[in-house]
């Protein structure tokens, strides 16, 4: 398959999104939802994963598709929650992404979180323009959350937490509970320092009823996982 084909098949392929939901780890109400992508295309041919991987090459193609993912995401959220949306710094960098990112996070600044997610890279460049993108949104007053914190390979940026509103746990940090019971500890401790700092937490990967006991114990304010499917709806 050469590039072009790859762009059309990308470009033309049915798209949905999944609201997951957040909810209070005390009341068990939803709080929240987080959109999430979701392509209608041979998982044979190229997965979701993959065109994300491809996509950070080909900026043109990554912030035109991005431009309609997120129309359609706001659009067909669910009312009268928040709606935590992942956006990649790599697509508001030049003037003309910004222009068109300050117009419609300003339309939806009641509604929406931008959860900063990694763009695959740990060079200094890349680093530079999370924090450029962090500070941006600050200065515009979007709430904000570090998405992944504790996955491996991710960036820890003190910088960046500390313009965010939320803290997503990764559910990597779950399944080494499972493996080393002492780490629960080490999370504990650091959902304490993030409700210190007046905000946050949401631990992501709540798979089962021993998952759901941890995060009680644990303290934190939100999760959010498989174990509460039937909550997700899909548009």
């Amino acid at each position: 398959m050469n590039t072009n084909e790859l762009n059309n098949l990308i470009l033309n392929a049915p798209y949905q999104t999944k609201y997951e939901a957040i909810l209070d780890v005390t009341s068990k109400d939803i709080v929240a939802y987080e959109a999430l992508a979701k392509f209608g295309i041979n998982q044979n041919i190229i997965s979701t994963e993959k065109i994300f991987q491809y996509l950070h090459h080909n900026n043109e193609l990554f912030y035109s598709l991005e431009q309609r993912n997120k129309a359609h995401q706001l659009e067909h959220a669910p009312q009268s929650y928040p709606v935590f949306v992942n956006f990649d710094a790599d697509i508001v960098v030049s003037d003309e992404q910004k222009n068109h990112w300050e117009m419609f996070l300003k339309e939806h600044q009641k509604s929406i979180v931008v959860e900063i997610t990694e763009n695959g890279s740990d060079d200094e460049k890349s680093a530079n323009i999370m924090r450029n993108f962090s500070s941006w949104l600050k200065q515009r007053e979007i709430k904000t959350a570090l998405d992944d914190f504790a996955q491996d390979g991710s960036m820890f940026s003190f910088f960046i937490m500390n313009n965010s509103s939320y803290i997503k746990i990764d559910k990597s940090f779950l399944r080494q509970i499972e493996r080393n019971e002492n780490y629960f500890y080490y999370l504990e401790g650091v959902i304490k320092t993030i409700q210190a700092n007046g905000q946050k937490s949401i631990v992501e990967g709540v798979e089962t009823k021993e998952d759901y006991e941890t995060v009680k114990k644990l303290g934190s304010n939100y999760m959010q996982g498989y174990y509460f499917s039937d909550l997700t709806k899909t548009v």
